[in-house]
């Protein structure tokens, strides 16, 4: 699977532009640099771009210009190495986003090309959980290397619900929170909850006429729940869902069926995907600049050596096949929410 990080993963928006520019500065290039690192993806895209400080020219006008955002081909290189074994690496290869599917979103910057750096994962460069990753981008003008690190987050255990029970399984009730808890290690530290939720739908004879798969993001930007490790030296993170938004979910995806047929779940798998330590003091440093009391203009979190942006990495676990039980379709029958959307036992 392709992954392209843009901005930032889990829904956090982050900004390529600064206003505490001091305009009167001479022209400057400042390096921009995005990107993100996961086990499961095999083609991995990082952006590197130039911001200018230009005291001749609006910024707008120079955001226009490919030439302004864009190092040329042969001006720089770019690396990933396993922090621990520097000979461990990969180059990657300058590729036009647009044509591997990844067109740049219109705006105020030039759309094409849309230059990034391209690696594909095989045999001799694996990415490994709970490894440090060094991203090494060399000029070739002679200036120091501009360099950033992260660490791959391990895989998460899903605590709640249980998956050692015969067939796991989950309810959703009305009002009741159901509770979602899991464990990671101490490299991720935001999370994104996800449903995969199946359907068939049955003629009256039993037979099936259609099935299909609704996801549900349910809950984003889950702060794992303490700051030390609870046991075997992971932390613990967990959310509630309450039945009435799965309900209000299903209802706004689905209609009442024809008067012949009827629906059953299928079961549902669990996503859970986390971001590391980047991402958290990201918003750290904004929300510690915003507000009433906070500074006029907001500082750049940025991770990288030199210049602007972000480098981090995220984890995806999925657990398969949980059963949505009885009870769900017992307090969906008996909410005004869905209880016209035709599911029975």
């Amino acid at each position: 699977m392709k992954k392209l990080f843009l901005l930032l993963l889990l829904g956090l928006g982050l900004s390529a532009c600064s206003n505490d520019f001091d305009v009167t500065a001479p022209w400057k290039e400042i390096p921009v640099v995005y990107g993100i690192l996961s086990p499961q993806d095999t083609a991995h895209y990082i952006r590197i771009e130039k911001a200018f400080l230009d005291p001749e020219r609006s910024s707008l006008q120079i955001a226009q210009i490919v030439d302004s955002l864009y190092y040329p081909a042969d001006a720089i290189a770019v690396w990933l190495e396993l922090a621990s074994n520097p000979n461990t690496r990969v180059q990657l290869q300058r590729v036009d986003g647009g044509l591997e599917g990844y067109p740049r979103t219109e705006g105020i910057f030039a759309g094409s090309p849309n230059w990034l750096y391209k690696f594909k994962q095989d045999p001799n460069f694996q990415m490994q959980t709970g490894k440090v990753y060094k991203l090494v981008i060399k000029r070739n003008d002679g200036k120091e290397d501009i360099t950033a690190e992260t660490t791959i987050p391990a895989t998460f255990t899903l605590v709640k619900p249980f998956l050692g029970d015969p067939v796991p399984n989950i309810s959703f009730a009305g009002s009741v929170a159901t509770p979602i808890r899991w464990r990671s290690d101490e490299n991720a530290y935001f999370f994104n909850l996800t449903f995969r939720i199946r359907i068939n739908e049955r003629n009256l004879n039993g037979t099936l006429a259609q099935s299909y798969t609704l996801v549900w993001e349910a809950a984003k930007n889950i702060k794992r729940a303490l700051d030390v490790p609870a046991q075997n030296g992971l932390y613990e993170a967990n959310t509630a869902i309450s039945g009435n938004s799965f309900y209000n979910f299903l209802a706004q995806h689905l209609q009442r069926p024809p008067a012949n047929r009827y629906r059953q779940f299928a079961g549902c798998d669990i996503i859970i995907d986390g971001g590391g330590k980047e991402i958290q003091e990201f918003l750290e440093t904004v929300a510690a600049n915003s507000g009433l009391t906070g500074a006029e203009v907001f500082p750049n979190y940025s991770n990288i050596s030199e210049g602007y942006g972000v480098f981090t990495a995220k984890n995806r676990t999925l657990a398969e096949n949980i059963r949505i039980n009885a009870l769900t379709v017992d307090s969906m029958n008996m909410s005004p929410i869905a209880d016209t959307l035709g599911f029975i036992n």
